[in-house]
């Protein structure tokens, strides 16, 4: 797999394909070289954050120390605009997404952004894909900002099963590779060109309440995120639900699935594979969507068997020819977007005994797609992250949106009888820009 991103991020080199995650801090904003001791003393017992990348051409990349580290250079400060709040922040998040990693340091930065709000601060925190995958940086996360005890471990939630593929579950993954021949419908969101920049939304929601929904329908919280998200899509693009093609109704997601095991949690490199999930976008009922979401969530677990897909496209395209084929838009033919849900982070957490409230993942975004989405959070604190390309147009809304679909599965659950869904109007608001003239590079 990271052989695979690598060929991603080579393929794109002007994209960062980067993951990220934004942490709401309550307290006085602390003094940036105190920050950078913090980061240092940790680093000291955490080896992936001293460790970049060392690759050949031809190979697969591999990871030594950086036996010069200095949390200088990843550790810097960004002041704000003051009264700025989530929307100028949203901005600054956006800005900084923009920039690559050193090729001679450990591809991963660590920002302190200050001034947007009275009470507290924010950390924003984003690495390479290609150096580590989102499961993976939470856990590391943790190690920065937790207090774990003598020998602890954080166990995922969520793994793809480590039991011998046996040959019918093998030929279900093979034909499951196959449908990925198949070109994946999109929508008119998505239809305008690429220009290579991010830009990035979210939402907050209790992960009591997404609970509540999947008990209601008696599945998974990963299924309601999918049914809601498919929800999102419909309504953000207007479609016509009385006249939609048969084409338009199978919009293919990509969704990522870690493999990494207890041994392997603090480690550099990506640990998962990924399914391709087609979301029922053409389906009117909120509940015939979540059910066609979970029988297939329900039969990849059942008999999906990880990697056959990328280990078939490492054996099939030659090394050299692998960033030629992904620059070809191969992948966007594949999947309209991608869909994570890594475990969030366990707390409690604090930045030099400040504490932190939340965290909003900030998906990576592959080179070529316009749309990822990650669920993730804090505790009982979840938190959607939206990221997409600059041309997408219309993507403030989508927090909105997600919103209004969260309630329109309430009341087809139950949970709210006799209440009508929330019907949304899109306000026409302006996004003020964040000045960063006076960031610490």
């Amino acid at each position: 797999m990271d052989t695979l991103l690598l060929g991603y991020q080579r393929a794109f080199p002007t994209t960062p394909f980067a993951v990220g995650c934004l942490l709401d801090v309550h307290g006085s904003v602390p003094d940036l070289e105190a920050l950078r001791e913090l980061v240092a003393d940790r680093a000291r017992g955490c080896l992936p954050l001293t460790q970049r990348m060392l690759a050949a051409r031809r190979r697969r990349p591999c990871w030594v120390t950086d036996n010069a580290f200095d949390a200088a250079r990843h550790v810097h400060s960004c002041q704000l605009p003051t009264g700025a709040d989530t929307a100028g922040l949203r901005v600054a998040v956006q800005r900084l997404s923009t920039s690559a990693f050193p090729a001679d340091l450990p591809p991963w930065q660590l920002w302190l952004l200050h001034g947007h709000r009275p009470d507290g601060f924010s950390l924003l925190f984003r690495s390479s894909h290609v150096w580590m995958d989102g499961l993976g940086q939470n856990l590391l996360l943790e190690r920065l900002f937790g207090h774990p005890g003598p020998g602890a471990t954080h166990a995922p939630l969520r793994s793809a099963s480590a039991r011998r593929s046996d040959p019918r579950a093998l030929g279900h993954a093979t034909a499951h590779m196959l449908s990925w021949c198949t070109r994946t419908a999109t929508i008119g969101p998505f239809e305008q060109a690429l220009v290579g920049h991010p830009q990035h939304t979210w939402l907050k929601v209790d992960l009591a309440r997404l609970r509540a929904i999947g008990r209601a329908f008696q599945v998974p919280v990963n299924d309601i995120f999918l049914a809601a998200l498919t929800g999102t899509l419909r309504a953000w693009s207007n479609v016509n639900t009385e006249h939609v093609s048969r084409r338009r109704e199978r919009v293919h997601a990509a969704m990522p699935v870690s493999t990494r095991r207890t041994t392997e949690q603090i480690r550099v490199g990506n640990y998962l594979t990924s399914v391709r999930i087609a979301l029922p976008y053409g389906e009117v009922s909120v509940r015939r969507r979540v059910e066609a979401i979970h029988r297939q969530t329900s039969r990849h677990k059942r008999v999906g068997t990880p990697g056959v897909a990328e280990r078939l496209f490492l054996w099939t395209v030659p090394n050299p020819l692998r960033p030629t084929v992904m620059a070809a838009d191969m992948m966007s033919r594949v999947f309209a977007l991608t869909a994570s849900n890594p475990h969030g982070l366990s707390g409690p957490l604090d930045v030099l005994g400040r504490p932190v409230t939340a965290a909003v993942p900030i998906p990576p975004l592959p080179g070529g797609q316009r749309m990822a989405v990650m669920l993730g959070g804090l505790d009982g604190q979840a938190a959607i992250g939206f990221t997409l390309d600059g041309a997408v147009q219309g993507g403030s809304h989508l927090p909105a949106l997600f919103e209004a679909e969260l309630r329109a599965l309430e009341v087809e659950g139950g949970l709210h009888p006799g209440q009508p869904p929330f019907a949304w109007i899109p306000p026409p608001a302006a996004e003020p820009a964040a000045d960063l003239a006076g960031a610490d590079r």
